[in-house]
């Protein structure tokens, strides 16, 4: 076993376990929050949570696999296999971005000014989570679909046929196969219009922020409201996460816009890939968990539990 291939395999296992176990946590605490503390109860818990899922499921499409693989694994999936794993990490991906999209655009209606045009739709957009939600799902699915007829497990890394190529599965569209063409359009549109108005919701919290912040200037810091403070925090985690986003989204772009011109097989540059695209699932959950006041920090449990102690 190569030493490269040692580092990948030892990467992608610290950055699977980190984001499942980060994730789950998190899920669990949007459901404790739900079920045992209601008054606590965001909006945003809701899409938050619905995010947390899609990052698990990316993390085990694509990390496990490729931790497998560079651990010295082969062939560990059939192309049955393939294909659901390929399918569901597709579908994964395309939630994460509708997901990532329906928060910024969400709290950008929330936070707008009683004289903007998006105040009409301030009471009902919490009715709004779980029919977009539905949306998603049903238009992610039928995106992705090709990917049950094309996806096969990779046999020959050098086949200059298959456009796209891992070290255990590929796919490999029939000649003239005009659903492809169709998929890949599907699949740029979803992911320009989800990231323009993903832009466009982060542009504007970025100027309401900036308004608020020349407003208080001049007004001491004690006079500030909590739920002002609460807002602002909260407007500061969601654009932390769409950067977060953006930024893996356009690396990873770029880097395979380069593999579909270039010759060749370049397995680094597809390992690469492989940890960007995990990158935003595994690290989401950090910063949910450092930003979120209702979870209790370490330092504070530890705390508690010496109180405890102390008056046993």
């Amino acid at each position: 076993m190569l030493l490269s291939d040692q580092i990948w395999g030892i990467s992608f296992l610290s950055q699977t376990v980190v984001g499942v176990l980060g994730n789950t946590a998190m899920f669990l605490v949007y459901v404790h929050i739900f079920m045992a503390q209601p008054q606590q109860k965001k909006p945003t818990d809701m899409i938050l949570t619905h995010l947390t899922v899609t990052n698990t499921v990316t993390l085990l499409t694509r990390g496990v696999p490729e931790t497998m693989v560079a651990f010295g694994m082969k062939n560990i999936l059939g192309d049955i296999g393939c294909k659901i794993l390929m399918y569901l990490r597709r579908v994964a991906r395309g939630l994460s971005i509708c997901t990532t999209c329906l928060l910024s655009v969400f709290q950008a209606v929330t936070i707008s000014s009683s004289t903007s045009w998006w105040s009409q739709f301030k009471p009902r957009v919490p009715h709004y989570i779980l029919p977009s939600f539905v949306f998603f799902w049903n238009i992610n699915l039928l995106i992705s679909i090709n990917l049950l007829i094309t996806a096969k497990a990779t046999n020959n890394v050098t086949l200059i046929e298959q456009t796209y190529v891992s070290k255990y599965c590929s796919t490999i569209p029939k000649n003239n196969d005009s659903s492809y063409f169709v998929t890949i359009t599907a699949t740029t549109l979803r992911d320009l219009i989800f990231l323009f108005l993903m832009s466009w919701a982060s542009g504007y919290m970025v100027i309401l922020l900036h308004r608020h912040h020349r407003q208080v200037q001049h007004i001491h810091s004690t006079s500030r409201s909590p739920k002002s403070s609460t807002e602002t925090r909260a407007i500061h985690t969601i654009l932390l996460l769409v950067t977060c986003f953006v930024c893996f989204y356009w690396i990873d772009c770029i880097i395979t816009l380069y593999l579909s011109f270039a010759k060749g097989y370049h397995s680094e540059l597809q390992s690469v890939i492989a940890f960007l695209s995990t990158c935003f699932p595994s690290l989401s959950p950090l910063v949910l968990f450092s930003r979120d006041p209702r979870i209790p920090r370490p330092a504070r449990v530890f705390e508690n539990m010496r109180k405890s102690i102390h008056m046993l």
